[in-house]
């Protein structure tokens, strides 16, 4: 049988039609995917500018809040005496770090910044807490630094903290009278001697101790010599400490006198309290009638307040402290082995 082949029109074409169909739907699909990628990348890149915006703002307000901690930490006046509220920048001049009136502007990774810190006083309330309104409080600062950022200073950041004059503690620590009396000061030791002492107490104790030489209701009154912080700004007093054995029926009370001047130590306070109200100032009281204060027992601290004491007068920011100390019994007499008062510079 004869087969005869009829060719059908235009089948030489459709292989290739196909293709250029298959190849405008991958240009589609691939024009669609790129301008996807493109939007993201755009996104991602300017996610990525706002983040590495934020993360040299953080690092540059870390750097001043660890600049401005170490140096109130090592001179608590290179802060304390600054202009409340006013702008201030921290320079690194060296290997030394100081602080100037000012803003500090700059440009890192071209982001232009400007860096600056103001520092606050704080309040505290009859509790000791920190309060919207109280008293004063000399041995605490509020700082505030400010860092703004970006084109034109668009942006902010800040953080806030407070500093307490803590570090660097030190003591005037007595633990012998037996050199006498008559060492006025001032002195930044008070090694074995004192100003004055009534003829009842006894100071020649081979064991360096004080303590009345008969027991009588006749009270003994012991007072030091004139201590010197060397902190011409003033230091920051924390505590009163004494150590021994208070005796049976015994007392012992303490007042401070405390200047700016080593020639006018002659206002003595005592808190009227327990030791555990004594932060309060309205607490503390001058007067010379021993009656009104509270006897401490040995091994308690006498906290200093570290607001304002009675007309405005306050042991925080004076280089120089005596003490008076005051002993009775109607039975055995108390023995003071150590006196031990704890500043920070």
């Amino acid at each position: 049988m004869l087969h005869i082949q009829y060719p059908i029109p235009n089948t030489q074409y459709r292989s290739r039609g196909q293709s250029l169909i298959e190849l405008l739907v991958a240009i589609s699909v691939g024009t669609i995917l790129i301008g996807g990628s493109a939007g993201l990348m755009g996104v991602s890149l300017k996610s990525y500018a706002g983040i590495r915006k934020h993360l040299q703002a953080n690092i540059l307000i870390r750097q001043a809040t660890e600049v401005i901690q170490t140096l109130a930490r090592y001179n608590w006046h290179s802060i304390y005496d600054l202009t409340k509220a006013s702008d201030y920048k921290i320079s690194l001049s060296g290997n030394t770090w100081t602080i100037s009136e000012g803003q500090e502007t700059d440009t890192i990774n071209d982001i232009p910044y400007k860096r600056y810190f103001q520092v606050y006083n704080v309040n505290r309330n009859v509790s000791g807490n920190i309060a919207d309104s109280g008293n004063d409080d000399s041995s605490t600062q509020k700082i505030t630094v400010i860092l703004e950022y970006g084109n034109n200073y668009v942006s902010s950041s800040s953080v806030s903290f407070y500093l307490t004059r803590s570090e660097d503690n030190k003591v005037f620590q007595q633990t012998d009278w037996s050199g006498g009396s008559g060492q006025t000061g001032p002195l930044p030791n008070p090694g074995n001697k004192f100003y004055t002492a009534d003829s009842n107490i006894n100071y020649a104790s081979t064991t360096g101790s004080i303590y009345m030489t008969t027991a009588t209701t006749t009270p003994a009154i012991l007072t030091s010599s004139i201590l010197d912080t060397g902190v011409s700004n003033g230091a920051g007093f924390n505590s009163l400490l004494w150590q021994g054995d208070l005796g049976t029926g015994g007392a012992v009370k303490f007042q401070i006198a405390f200047s700016n001047s080593s020639s006018t130590l002659d206002t003595y306070y005592g808190c009227i309290s327990a030791p555990t109200e004594c932060l309060n100032p309205s607490n503390w009281i001058t007067n010379s009638d021993w009656s009104l204060f509270y006897s401490l027992d040995d091994d308690t601290s006498l906290i200093f307040p570290t607001t304002s004491t009675i007309s405005s007068t306050s042991p925080q920011n004076k280089r120089y402290i005596r003490y008076k100390v005051y002993l009775s019994t109607t039975g055995t007499s108390p023995t003071i082995n150590d006196i031990i008062i704890n500043w920070n510079p």
